[in-house]
């Protein structure tokens, strides 16, 4: 009796991908119970938008008198069961990817997941795969490959957010392997039974966000371990050997690839742009420790600077990407609304050498261009009299194009949504911010125990290049603080002062931080992105969507699983507390989301 406990707990430590697995579908099976029962119990939705948009009319919406009606509508139940997690924000989802863009105002909603689900679509066509469903009037197909998207990206991010938990230097998870293993284990699953339920199940883009978003972070932390002695450029003496393999290209090449990730996670939601704060703190943590003088052994102090000016660039591409994700998406929508953003594109054509003119027809329709009578392109024909000009005079901008940065985002959010700053504050939504209490307090009181900790010091470098006399006169090194390592042995470890010479020196003076340091900046970020997304969620965004859109943040995962295995007996019970409001709040928000029932 004594011997089978520990040999259960141990076999889940032994095959965490296997104890994933079991637990995700167990849990997407009692999500699916509840949808099923929301079926059975209700058998049409409050909105019919998604029986439209996925069935049509041909089919009955609702069970019929007679046994026929019950019959037919068994029949069709899977149909059924697909409409009841295409609602709320799904419609848009799933209606963009079967026919486009078309109205301004599903832009709201992230190009990610829409492209994919027309790429999968169309790349199993290519195929030669017989897909009936995809050539149907309606989006039933669309429907069902959204909803394959989000499961099998959820469960890729909790394998993803696994093995980013054992490569980072958690408090109380490096005491032991198995401690860590357990502490990485305990943070997968509690993101399966994420409070976000349901959402990470429908065709929303959270649950592919959460991927990108832990595997920018994973990749991120490769590049901290890539760097054998941390970020420094560190020497123009004896020591530059040393200092050169401070920062590699594999590092630098790991930070690229960290963008890549966080911008396609923007791409999906919005608030992956926070993802790009890791980046400017590691950069203003390197340009904050540089000092360069501008003599000396130049060919070191060379290869050394532009080894550190090569990381800046890896940094500075890397925020650049995740911007991307964001910017890309607009670019496109203000070249196809905007009177000057199609003005534009149609110079780029006439400046190649293309004989394209407009007619001074009035064009397009209400569909071309999601609001209005008219759109640009739509007079656009070859061979006849010019008139580009008097046609983008005439037709009318909307209010969003004259901004000084023309974000459609920010416009439709605000016009169709009421979403801006304090727009929320009024007496009837206070149910929502008590709703959405929980989750923020979660939010930052771990985000604020990690940035309390005090932070490995970091050790200033100073060096130069001397002749053997100065040499001789170099005061012995000095040692670390207490609990402080040094990149160096104590034989060559260097001056912690300016060594006087007669020759001239180069000097390159860095505040390098270590891996395990660059690691902590990783960390920190992390817990600072989630402070900024809760003031945000509290003072901009529909507050109630912070359940779901938290799901992508790992930082409160890691806190509630040091909690849940920690030696304290109050900070165990807090979090079995915490667990019990997560796995209540998605079963229940699961009922109301397939009734089609606030709050979504």
């Amino acid at each position: 009796m004594t011997t089978t406990t520990p040999l259960r707990k141990s076999s889940a430590l032994a095959h965490p991908h296997k104890t994933i697995l079991k637990s995700f579908i167990l849990w997407k099976l009692f999500l699916l119970l509840i949808a099923v029962g929301s079926t059975l119990v209700n058998d049409r939705a409050y909105d019919t938008s998604a029986d439209l948009l996925l069935v049509g009319n041909d089919e009955p919406l609702s069970v019929n008198d007679g046994d026929d009606g019950v019959a037919e509508l068994l029949r069709n139940f899977g149909k059924r069961l697909v409409t009841r997690f295409t609602s709320w924000d799904a419609i848009y989802f799933v209606s963009s990817a079967k026919r486009g863009y078309v109205y301004e105002q599903e832009w709201a909603f992230g190009t990610g997941l829409v492209v994919c689900v027309r790429g999968v679509l169309k790349a199993l066509q290519t195929l030669g795969l017989p897909l009936p469903l995809a050539t149907s009037p309606t989006a039933l197909a669309e429907a069902t490959t959204a909803l394959l998207l989000a499961n099998a990206s959820h469960l890729l991010a909790t394998l993803v957010l696994y093995h980013l938990t054992l490569l980072l230097p958690l408090s109380g998870s490096h005491s032991s392997p198995e401690k860590q293993r357990k502490l990485a284990l305990l943070t997968s699953l509690l993101h399966i039974f994420s409070p976000a339920g349901l959402f990470l199940s429908a065709p929303y883009a959270e649950s592919s966000c959460a991927l990108f978003s832990f595997l920018g972070w994973w990749f991120y932390a490769r590049s901290c371990l890539s760097d054998e002695n941390g970020t420094a450029a560190v020497s123009v003496s004896g020591n530059a050997e040393r200092g050169q393999r401070g920062i590699t290209l594999k590092g630098d090449l790991h930070l690229l690839l960290a963008g890549l990730s966080f911008g396609l996670a923007t791409l999906f939601r919005s608030n992956g742009i926070l993802n790009g704060l890791p980046f400017a703190w590691e950069v203003l943590n390197i340009l904050s420790g540089l000092v360069i003088t501008t003599s000396g052994e130049r060919i070191r102090g060379r290869v050394l600077l532009l080894k550190t000016l090569r990381r800046l660039i890896a940094l500075g591409l890397g925020g650049i990407f995740v911007a991307a994700g964001s910017i890309v998406p607009q670019t496109v929508a203000w070249l196809r609304y905007c009177p000057s953003g199609s003005f534009w594109l149609l110079n780029k054509f006439l400046s190649s050498g293309l004989e394209v003119e407009v007619s001074g027809t009035s064009g397009g329709t209400g569909n071309a261009r999601g609001y209005g009578s008219s759109g640009v392109g739509a007079g656009v024909n070859s061979g006849v009299g010019g008139g580009l000009e008097e046609l983008v005079a005439q037709e009318e901008a909307r209010e969003w194009c004259a901004a000084v940065v023309p974000s459609i985002y920010t416009f439709v959010q605000k016009h169709y949504w009421n979403v801006g700053f304090l727009r929320y504050w009024t007496l009837p939504n206070i149910p929502l911010f008590l709703l959405a209490a929980p989750m923020l307090a979660i939010l930052v009181k771990s985000a604020l125990n990690q940035l309390s900790q005090q932070p490995p010091q970091q050790s200033s470098i100073a060096t130069g290049a001397t002749n053997s006399d100065a040499k001789s006169k170099t005061p012995p090194p000095t040692a670390p603080a207490s609990g402080q390592t040094s990149p160096f042995s104590a034989s060559d470890t260097p001056s912690s002062g300016l060594v006087k010479s007669d020759e001239a020196v180069s000097l390159l003076v860095t505040e390098s931080p270590t891996a395990q340091q660059r690691m902590q900046i990783l960390i920190r970020s992390a817990a600072a992105e989630q402070v900024l997304l809760a003031v945000l969620a509290v003072s901009t965004y529909h507050v109630q969507i912070i359940t779901r859109i938290s799901s992508g943040y790992p930082l409160w995962y890691w806190w509630l699983a040091q909690l849940l295995i920690g030696g304290d007996l109050k900070r165990r019970k807090l979090g079995k507390g915490i667990v019990v409001f997560t796995v209540m709040y998605a079963a229940i928000q699961g009922v109301l989301f397939t009734s089609f029932l606030p709050p979504a």
